[in-house]
């Protein structure tokens, strides 16, 4: 995918230092205003993942979290696909090596799609051309998908002898089991409409709409506390994964309690009492 100019998402933001653009081999990161994008840059390959692409992708995914002033994180590939999966040769020989080996090698795929699915920031993956097993693990791993009309899935790995297992935690967020069922297990392409029905995709875009897509998108959260918005989804991530649950009475009173007299609580409550615009922190 081409690297996208800057969206005016309304935000009134000081301009970002420090950590603008940064240089890497296999992925791009460019900042501007909330707004971190994270282009996938191996386009001769479709953007096929290797562990020096994820080592890059885990090491820029930390830098951003430390970010206060950043809100959005976009994820996005350069060339015709966002990203046709882990690349064969991570593969290749793997006989060679111990199952002990092996694990510790894909177990960075997984904490990878982890730290992106718990990354306090609003991440939001625009995927085109070919999205295949990882591929789909890192959108699935996002809060938001913006799929464009030539995209197509696939969950290549059973027609390579092989399990979709460390993607398969973040897709199952989004599919029902019977999808599940009917695309992991024949490992069949499936189209973006389709993809969009399921629930995998939040919308479809032609490729001079994604702009306007993401301007509306972003632009949905100008009239919300940055902070709380952190903190929710934070909160979204704790009940989902049953670490909170409708017994914690005591901890989610606290957590509301903490919300209301933090800085941006107060100011929130007096301006509505005030009838006027917040002015967040």
């Amino acid at each position: 995918m081409k690297s996208a100019k800057h969206t005016n998402t309304g935000f009134s933001s000081p301009p970002s230092e420090g950590m603008g653009e940064a240089s890497y081999q296999y992925i791009e990161l460019q900042i501007s205003g909330p707004i971190a994008r994270i282009n996938l840059n191996r386009p001769d390959r479709h953007n096929a993942l290797i562990l020096e692409m994820i080592a890059e992708l885990d090491q820029v995914l930390d830098l951003v979290s430390e970010r206060e002033d950043l809100l959005f994180v976009l994820l996005s590939g350069n060339g015709r696909s966002f990203c046709a999966g882990a690349d064969l040769n991570w593969f290749y020989g793997a006989d060679e090596k111990n199952p002990n080996k092996n694990a510790a090698r894909y177990k960075q795929l997984a904490d990878l799609l982890l730290k992106l699915n718990q990354l306090p920031l609003v991440t939001i993956a625009c995927v085109r051309g070919n999205v295949f097993g990882g591929g789909i693990g890192l959108m699935a791993a996002c809060d938001f998908v913006l799929a464009e009309t030539n995209t197509r899935f696939m969950f290549s790995e059973v027609k390579l002898g092989l399990l979709p297992a460390t993607i398969l935690p973040f897709v199952a967020k989004r599919l029902s089991v019977q999808n599940l069922r009917k695309w992991i297990l024949t490992g069949t392409l499936f189209s973006v409409h389709e993809a969009h029905s399921a629930g995998l995709a939040d919308d479809i875009y032609t490729e001079d709409q994604l702009e306007n897509k993401l301007e509306m998108l972003m632009n949905s959260y100008t009239e919300a506390s940055p902070s709380a918005i952190k903190k929710a989804k934070k909160m979204i991530n704790q009940v989902t994964s049953g670490e909170i649950g409708v017994t914690d009475t005591e901890l989610t009173a606290g957590i509301l309690a903490q919300a209301l007299s933090s800085a941006d609580g107060q100011e929130g409550i007096n301006a509505f009492l005030e009838k006027r615009k917040p002015v967040w922190k």
